[in-house]
């Protein structure tokens, strides 16, 4: 039933770069996958992330390269929709390929294309992982506004039109130096109403003692994202024991085993879940029923500079689940003046809002511009080996 697997890269230029504790990021860096059925085609999106992951973009690449298309198509139950997306639910980790990014690029590409293939689109998945009849919701979802370290916070907030500042329902704000992130967040408090929350993320950038000693002016904060060195559970607990302080991870948490260590030894209250340091659109949204099953709060976070298949996949959660205490939905409209996708990137910026994609599969596709900065590595087809582009 798989006619052809082609393996991607692509990278993109952004137009503004965007800055965080521990890194700057000026281009997309993206493993694309393209698998065709009989006639029709599904893109999948992996970001590989060295810092969340420990990935690379040629790693990547090659964990996909090592699987053998032929193999996965035999797994797969192609008779009806319900059986396919069964098959692939059922598949078990590392079937699709080593490491998150590589799996989640080629698990929305297959998905992506059986949906197509029976014109459904990537919501009718959803329902393969039972979830609760509270969980399931509908119409359009408020998005956090993100500020990031090089940004100031006052000019940003400023620059709002005042409905805009009223609806915000969230405002994410990066800091570095503890004690700049006191100031930062005290900037943000200063000019938001009371309801919005907000929450700082530290990427892992703070010690314990920088934390503690800054703990009494985050008072204001919703929670605090990553604040220590990833996984380091015990200093978590202690952190949240000794201030009070509400603790989200995310570099910390990629898999439901961390979610249950998080919870077993008191290191956090939120998970930021991400579809490709997840392992896709099935995983991340199983690690997200985990984590509320355990009274663990989640946001439905991207990576930066998601180039398409990526972002459309984590829309469809957005717009399809309400468990989300917050949901990002990236920036592509603004890092990207020329749209990478056929429909293009939409945020409604003057409520911070998003709706549901229409169509089947993730609802996208990739445009002539993003095409423009990709590369094709290698091919597969039946009765075949992979084989390297020329």
């Amino acid at each position: 039933m798989i006619r052809r697997v082609r393996l991607y890269t692509a990278t993109v230029p952004m137009a503004t770069a965007f800055d965080h504790a521990t890194r700057s990021r000026r281009a997309a860096e993206s493993l694309l996958v393209q698998i065709e059925l009989d006639g029709v085609g599904g893109w999948g999106e992996g970001a590989p992330r060295g810092y969340v992951t420990g990935e690379t973009l040629d790693g990547a690449v090659r964990a996909v390269g090592n699987r053998d298309p032929a193999a996965l198509a035999e797994r797969i139950d192609w008779r009806t929709f319900e059986g396919a997306v069964a098959s692939v639910a059922a598949l078990p980790p590392g079937a699709l390929a080593e490491g998150p990014s590589a799996a989640a690029a080629m698990e929305i590409a297959l998905l992506d294309a059986v949906c197509r293939s029976h014109g459904r689109p990537l919501a009718d998945v959803l329902p393969v992982l039972d979830p609760p009849a509270g969980v399931v919701r509908d119409g359009p979802t408020h998005v956090s506004l993100v500020i990031h370290l090089a940004q100031d916070v006052p000019s940003v907030l400023d620059a709002l039109a005042p409905q805009t500042v009223a609806a915000l329902r969230h405002v994410k704000v990066k800091v570095g130096d503890p004690s700049h992130a006191v100031r930062r967040l005290a900037q943000a408090r200063a000019r938001l109403p009371r309801e919005t929350t907000v929450s700082l993320d530290a990427n892992g950038a703070w010690t314990v003692r920088d934390a503690e000693r800054i703990a009494a002016g985050l008072a204001g904060a919703a929670w605090v994202e990553e604040p220590l060195a990833p996984r380091s559970w015990t200093e978590l607990a202690r952190l949240r024991k000794a201030t009070g302080l509400s603790v989200m991870l995310d570099e910390s948490c990629t898999t439901p085993a961390d979610v249950r260590t998080a919870v077993a030894t008191g290191a956090a209250d939120h998970v930021n879940v991400r579809l490709s340091k997840c392992g896709g659109f099935l995983a991340a949204a199983r690690l997200a029923l985990r984590a509320h099953e355990l009274g663990v709060g989640c946001q439905l976070g991207v990576h930066v500079a998601e180039v398409g298949p990526l972002w459309a996949a984590g829309r469809t959660l957005a717009t399809e689940w309400g468990l989300w205490r917050t949901v990002e939905a990236g920036r592509a409209d603004e890092w990207f003046p020329t749209p990478l996708t056929r429909p293009v990137f939409a945020v409604d910026r003057s409520l911070y809002r998003v709706r549901a994609l229409s169509g089947p599969g993730t609802g996208v596709e990739p445009s002539g511009e993003l095409l423009r900065h990709t590369r094709c590595l290698a091919t597969w087809e039946p009765r075949g080996a992979w084989q390297e582009a020329a």
